[in-house]
């Protein structure tokens, strides 16, 4: 592994304000939750959302899944510091050297970060909702571990386990909001015996066929979506308030499966858009608790 040099000063500054820049457009948020951090956190929680719409911008970006692979597999070398010269050179990946070198990151939770969205180029041939689970916990919940540790200034003090149900649910909502987009172009992550309960299957999804047994199962996951949010906010109510940043993202998550509760006869028919206005009051109003 090769050494890591000191980032200059000033390229680390125009690192830090190009991922807020970033987060601020893209991971809105994410970065909501970082202006509630203390101050000294919140380079370091927006690089972490950088890299997370990195990550995920990736498999968009790429028409060939073995580009996105292959891009996913530079940001591999990032998190293991394997690729200091090339990290100097992408102001992403300055910024999250940095964050994880003075918070000591677990490099293990980025590590399941970029496993997740492997998973979402190739889903295990029996995806169910324990992969599901598997796979929230890689992805969202990996990210949450990381965001607690920044906004509690690199000591873990999520011990009531709330990046769990809070994952799961961040995960199911944005799985049945992405449909409208992945449905019959890419894996759709709907667990297979979620949807055989009903009558369904995966495939009806990929034919983005509105059955009876389709509209059923996304019901059924809108709804445990819900129970893991109830939960998440259960177990974070005795929590230490200093990782309540960290869950800022869970404030507007009722909006977004209000409008999936909306658009249940249509599952396959993109959302009307939330108000940043409303989306923002929603966080203040669950940032009370902070």
């Amino acid at each position: 592994m090769s050494a890591r040099r000191p980032p200059d000063a000033s390229a680390l500054g125009a690192a830090n304000r190009y991922c807020a820049a970033l987060a601020r457009a893209e991971s809105r948020d994410q970065w909501l939750g970082a202006l509630y951090a203390m101050e000294g956190a919140r380079d370091a929680l927006c690089a972490l959302a950088a890299f997370d719409y990195e990550i995920r911008h990736a498999l968009r970006r790429a028409r060939d899944p073995n580009l996105a692979a292959v891009r996913l597999a530079w940001w591999r070398g990032i998190v293991a510091a394997e690729r200091p010269d090339e990290a100097a050179g992408s102001p992403v990946a300055l910024a999250l050297a940095a964050a994880i070198d003075a918070y000591a990151l677990p490099r293990a939770s980025f590590e399941a970060m970029l496993d997740a969205r492997l998973q979402e180029i190739a889903p295990q041939d029996d995806f169910n909702l324990a992969a599901f689970r598997a796979f929230a916990d890689e992805s969202e919940g990996a990210r949450l571990r990381l965001a607690a540790l920044i906004a509690a200034g690199g000591v873990d003090l999520d011990q009531a386990g709330p990046h769990a149900p809070a994952g799961m649910a961040l995960a199911l909502t944005r799985m049945l909001s992405q449909l409208p987009f992945k449905a019959g172009s890419a894996p759709t992550l709907i667990p297979a015996d979620i949807a055989a309960r009903h009558g369904a299957s995966p495939s009806d999804f990929d034919a983005r066929r509105a059955s009876a047994g389709v509209i059923a199962a996304c019901a059924e996951l809108r709804g445990l979506a819900r129970d893991e949010l109830a939960e998440a906010e259960r177990r974070l109510n005795g929590s230490d308030p200093a990782i309540l940043p960290a869950f800022i993202p869970l404030g507007p998550l009722r909006l977004d499966l209000d409008r999936l509760d909306r658009n249940a006869a249509r599952p396959f028919e993109p959302l009307s858009e939330v108000s940043p206005l409303r989306r923002q009051w929603a966080i203040w109003r669950w940032a009370r608790r902070i």
